[in-house]
C-alpha cells in the first residue's frame, strides 16, 4: 500500500473572519492543494490541464482557526473509467476540521471530452487507499 499523502496548510489571516474562524471558500482552495499535489506526486506528466472537476462537496466537521497549521490528508482515491474520486480529511491540533470528497474528469489531449484514465496513473492508484462508495 502506498504510503498516505499529506500536506501541511499554513492559515494566513486575509483567509479568517473577525473571530479568527477560517472562511470556507479557504477550506475549498485547501481541498484544491491538496489534489493537485497528490496528483502530481502520482503523474509523471503532472498534467492537471487533462482533469477538470465535475463535483466537490465539504463536510464541515469543526472550526478552523487562524494561528495553528492545518494537514490536508488524502484518504482515499477510486479511479473510474474517466473520472476519479478523491477524498481529503482536514485536521487542525488533532481535531478533524473538514472532509471533502471531489470528482475529476479526464480530459483527452484535445480537450473536451472525457477520456480514459491513463495506465500510468491507474496503475499508481492501484496500491492507494481506496474511497468508499
Amino acid at each position: 500500500m502506498a504510503d498516505v499523502f499529506s500536506i501541511s496548510i499554513t492559515p494566513r489571516h486575509y483567509e479568517t473572519d473577525g473571530l479568527g474562524h477560517i472562511n470556507n471558500v479557504s477550506l475549498a482552495g485547501w481541498f484544491e492543494t491538496a489534489r493537485i499535489r497528490v496528483m502530481e506526486s502520482l503523474d509523471g506528466e503532472t498534467g492537471m490541464m487533462h482533469w477538470v472537476l465535475a463535483s466537490i462537496k465539504i463536510d464541515f466537521q469543526d472550526e478552523t482557526f487562524y494561528g495553528s497549521d492545518v494537514t490536508a490528508t488524502i484518504t482515499g482515491m477510486r479511479p473510474g473509467n474517466t473520472s476519479l474520486i478523491i477524498d481529503c480529511q482536514m485536521t487542525q491540533d488533532g481535531r478533524k476540521t473538514a472532509f471533502g470528497r471531489a470528482v475529476m474528469v479526464h480530459l483527452g489531449e484535445l480537450g473536451g471530452t472525457p477520456s480514459p484514465i491513463p495506465d500510468q496513473l491507474r496503475t499508481s492508484l492501484a496500491d492507494y487507499p481506496s474511497a468508499p462508495d
